[in-house]
Parts: structure tokens; sequence; C-alpha cells
């Protein structure tokens, strides 16, 4: 079982070891990977794996996928800098602050969504598959678990 400790401080201290160099610089000419060839990586202490397209999460903007596992529910949290999101392949549910997870709409692949920084959110994935969501990050990702009642 993934505890938020674990998942908000084990997790991107192993993403800040996983920064291939040549993807820790700003895009600047045409650039492609194909999903096939994204490298996906597990990090210790998180249920999700990390793909980086461009930039360095841990240093500023960038783009990752994201491969959460199947049935994985949400846990309400907030980050500093916004994002904007696509579901590649799964289903997810994007949910705020003082709304339900069942009752919050099912996002299926070719969904998108933004996320301003500080607001509190929650995403859950209660799908019998594997969700991949594309999360282009407006500047460094971070994670922090938000007290709610």
């Amino acid at each position: 079982m993934y505890t938020l400790k674990s998942f908000a401080i084990g997790g991107l201290l192993a993403i800040s070891t996983m920064m291939q160099p040549a993807l820790a610089q700003e895009v600047t000419t045409h650039y492609a990977i194909p999903f096939e060839q994204a490298e996906f990586q597990k990090i210790e202490g998180v249920p999700y794996e990390l793909a980086v397209l461009w930039g360095n999460p841990m240093e500023g903007p960038s783009a990752v996928f994201m491969k959460f596992p199947p049935n994985f529910p949400g846990i309400m949290h907030t980050h500093t800098h916004g994002y904007h999101a696509v579901v590649v392949s799964g289903v997810n549910q994007h949910y705020m602050l003082g709304e339900n997870e069942a009752d919050s709409p099912l996002r299926t692949p070719g969904d998108y969504w933004y996320q301003p920084g500080e607001e509190p959110h929650a995403d859950g994935f209660p799908g019998d598959a594997s969700t991949v969501l594309f999360i282009q990050w407006e500047g460094p990702m971070d994670f922090f678990p938000h007290e709610h009642e």
C-alpha cells in the first residue's frame, strides 16, 4: 500500500535521479517520440511510471507520460504549478475538493483538462487496465497531500 508520504517524497526524489541529460533541455526544434518508444521508468514508492518527453520535471516546465495502475483511487492534493493533461489510454476521474469521485465524469482517451496550481484536486483511475496521461507542466512537478474534511 502506498502512503501519502512515500508518494510525495520518495517519488520526487526518484524522479530527480532518472532525468536524462538530453531531455533536460528546452526543445527548440522539431522533436518527436512515438508512444511505443517512450521510456517509462518505474519509480520506487509511488504507484505510477513516468516517461519524460522533454524538459526536467524537477527543475522547470516539462512534458511527460504518466502511467497509473488499474483501479487506483484518487488522493486529494495540490501542485505549485498548473498543468495541461490529456488521457492517452485507459480512464480517469479528475475531481476538485468538495466533489465526489463517484459522481465525477469518466474521462476517456482524447479528453483534456487544465489544472491550475495550488487548487486541491484528485485523480482516480477506476478502469481494469492501466491509464496513461500526457501532462505538460508549467513549472517543476511537485505533489502536496491536501488535508480536508
